[in-house]
């Protein structure tokens, strides 16, 4: 039976880079970001590597918007095996200059809709054995003032992860994550999307470990 692989998040970098890896490796691949345009970009590109895939446009920041996008996914492509969670609320601004709304709203896009999102498909995912990939990163562990809330949004999604491994345990759910610790580049010997997606292959076929530190 063919799997699928949903990638809240879509974007050229790494989840293109696990679009990638899963497709060849046999899973089917939804996709969901704000932009239309760059969603029929990706399945036009995963299409020419023989890789079947659907997307559904939502602003990742409305918790209705993402469901809505993740049922429109289902009826194409059907039942949700792995939900990998790549959106944060990437805005280079200093603490001192962040507000309370922009980061409330930040912390619904980094880390509240990931729980959401889990919620929602937990049916699909206890019925697949499936799991939930998150992508972290090493702002939190090395949080920076300069970008609060991508640091901020990091370390609830670290944290989230640790709380979902223990709490999806029993209903057979894997949770783990991939902490980037470095630049994602194309042209990197370590941290090129490739790379890392080879990471998040590794955390679900192993399950051993709730995170992998790259």
């Amino acid at each position: 039976m063919t799997k699928t692989i949903l990638i809240i998040g879509m974007g050229q970098g790494l989840s293109l880079g696990i679009a990638e890896k899963f497709g060849k490796e046999g899973y089917k691949v939804g996709m969901v970001s704000r932009s239309p345009e760059k969603l029929a970009g990706f399945k036009n590109h995963l299409q020419s590597l023989g890789i079947t895939s659907a997307f559904s446009a939502a602003d990742v920041a409305d918790t209705d918007q993402l469901k809505k996008a993740i049922t429109d996914i289902k009826s194409q492509l059907g039942s949700i095996s792995i939900l990998q969670y790549n959106a944060v609320d990437y805005r280079i601004k200093p603490l001192m200059e962040e507000t309370v709304e922009d980061l409330t709203n930040g912390f619904k896009i980094s880390v509240a809709n990931a729980l959401a999102a889990t919620q929602f498909l937990l049916a699909d995912l206890k019925e697949n054995k499936g799991a939930v990939l998150l992508t972290g990163g090493g702002l939190s562990i090395h949080p920076s003032p300069a970008v609060a809330s991508i640091s901020l949004g990091k370390a609830g999604i670290r944290n989230l992860a640790l709380q979902l491994h223990q709490a999806l345990k029993s209903d057979n759910v894997f949770v783990g994550t991939v902490t980037v610790s470095g630049a994602i580049s194309p042209s990197s010997p370590t941290h090129s999307p490739e790379i890392l997606a080879q990471k998040f292959w590794d955390l679900n076929t192993d399950r051993s470990k709730v995170e992998i530190i790259h």
